[in-house]
This record gives structure tokens, C-alpha cells and sequence, in this order.
């Protein structure tokens, strides 16, 4: 399996763009500060989900517009019924596809910025593993 997708099948998961094993997530909608495995601080800088919010708008809006347009292309169905089926999309797929889009904006991320050294604490088990560093030697 070639980098881009493990780093996709790692976002869709909402696992660990570094090292796959940590969960994104802690709660419906809170997500880890860092990644309970390797220490990873998931948010680089200020603002840096922006761009996984514009994944899941366009995702949600193309999915809605993808049902209700062709039903408000059939003039024999009437504009209330199309707007009762079409309202909820608009509200309910934004809130389905906030984790997964959050999962594949860091897996984009990290393929195109990937990580190095100096992006993981030193208390990370990576960082001290490419070290030569042992927990277990005292």
C-alpha cells in the first residue's frame, strides 16, 4: 500500500496521520490535543482545521444538491415538499461528516507537510525508537 493511501485510509479511521494507532477523537465532537500513542500535536497552528470545515461543505452541499435538484427539476412536485426533503441534508451531513472530514484534512496535510522530528515532543515512542532509546533499559 503506497503512502497517500494509508495516510486516506488512516484519515477515514480518524487515527493518527503519524504513526496510525492514536484515535482522533475522545468525544462526539472534542478531538485529542495530541495523539495518545506518539505524542503528536494534531493542530499545528491557528486555525488549521479551516480547511478541513470547506471539505465537509463541499462534500454535504454536493450530496444535497445531488438530491434535491433533481427533484426540483420535476415541475409536478411541488416546492414545499422538495425544501421539507432537501432542509435537513444541509443540517444533518455537515454534523455526519465533521470527524471524517477532520481525519482526511490531517491526512492531506501530513502527505503534502510531512512530518519530521522536530513536529513530535521528546516524549514521543517514535521519536525515542529512531533514537535508539529503550523504555526498558534503566
Amino acid at each position: 500500500m503506497n503512502r497517500f493511501s494509508k495516510l486516506l485510509l488512516r484519515g477515514l479511521l480518524q487515527r493518527c496521520p503519524v504513526c496510525g494507532q492514536g484515535k482522533l477523537f475522545c468525544g462526539v465532537f472534542k478531538m485529542n490535543e495530541r495523539c495518545p500513542v506518539c505524542h503528536f500535536r494534531f493542530e499545528r497552528e491557528e486555525g488549521y482545521y479551516t480547511s478541513s470545515m470547506a471539505i465537509n461543505l463541499v462534500i454535504s452541499e454536493f450530496i444535497a444538491a445531488g438530491i434535491v435538484l433533481p427533484l426540483a427539476a420535476i415541475q409536478t412536485v411541488p416546492v414545499l415538499p422538495v425544501l421539507l426533503i432537501g432542509g435537513p441534508f444541509v443540517v444533518i451531513l455537515p454534523l455526519l461528516f465533521f470527524r471524517p472530514s477532520r481525519g482526511l484534512w490531517l491526512a492531506m496535510d501530513h502527505y503534502l507537510n510531512p512530518t519530521s522530528g522536530s513536529d513530535l515532543p521528546d516524549e514521543s515512542p517514535l521519536l525515542k525508537r529512531s533514537r535508539g532509546i529503550n523504555d526498558k533499559q534503566s
